[in-house]
């Protein structure tokens, strides 16, 4: 669980404009920044929801008393809106954090992440025993793949566990004790046994949230596709991948041939 800045440094929009024009007045009256939370339901699975509210809102505190220092610093308004629910992508996967407050579709899978021969990365991850073959979608045959064994941790329930309401609740409890701007989420739901829920459940979070998306469930299938980004693994095939590897060391390199 940590706190992502993604934060508009205060003075990024002072100075001269080349045009005043009311897009420009409005972001001088009207500045926002957006401090994201990540990684919400691992913190969760070891800690209770009180303790999640508690963090939600000193951190909340911590970020409004740093605004109103560096708004008065700089001699500027202070921010209108500070806190955000994120999607959170690349930047949770780099931190082995689960997007933004989203549930994991698997809690043990295979990361494939695309890179080149001249990659640097190449033999280091070669040498420590990481799966490696081509890109079977590279034109040029320059391309690699490397098949990266993942899981995101003890007692996190994947989505597929989790109900259409629980995750409304959660993006709701968020938007209450943490964001100020819109909570980014996307439900995923049952088809069958809550697709007719779906005008319901909007009814009533209305009055709780700013903005929501839904997405059916898929059902499991065969993709006809190779080197898929995620595959959902069992736990025995996990730990059977990770007992091959050793550790990286990126500072020893060789440019060999794959």
């Amino acid at each position: 669980f940590f706190f992502l800045m993604i934060r508009r440094p205060p003075r990024s929009t002072q100075g001269v404009s080349s045009a005043a024009s009311d897009v420009y007045k409005r972001q001088i009256k009207n500045r926002r920044i957006g401090c994201s939370l990540s990684g919400v339901v691992q913190f969760f699975s070891k800690n209770s929801l009180h303790t999640l509210k508690e963090w939600c809102q000193k951190g909340y505190a911590f970020i409004q008393s740093r605004d109103e220092e560096l708004s008065s610093y700089f001699k500027i308004n202070k921010s209108v809106k500070t806190t955000c629910i994120k999607p959170s992508g690349t930047v949770s996967l780099l931190a082995g954090a689960t997007p933004g407050l989203h549930y994991p579709e698997s809690r043990y899978y295979i990361r494939r992440i695309r890179f080149s021969k001249s990659s640097d990365l190449y033999q280091p991850l070669l040498r420590a025993g990481y799966k490696i073959e081509q890109d079977a979608y590279s034109k040029d045959k320059s391309g690699l793949v490397v098949e990266i064994p993942v899981t995101v941790g003890e007692n996190v329930r994947t989505i597929r566990e989790v109900p259409m309401w629980e995750q409304l609740e959660l993006a709701a409890f968020l938007q209450e004790n943490w964001a100020d701007n819109q909570v980014s989420c996307t439900i995923q739901f049952d088809n069958e046994t809550e697709g007719s829920l779906i005008a319901t459940a909007l009814n009533y979070f209305q009055y709780k949230l700013k903005g929501i998306s839904f997405l059916p469930r898929l059902k499991a299938f065969n993709c006809p596709y190779v080197q898929l980004p995620y595959e959902e693994i069992t736990e025995e095939k996990y730990n059977e991948l990770r007992s091959n590897l050793k550790e990286v060391n990126a500072f020893q390199s060789a440019k060999d041939p794959l």
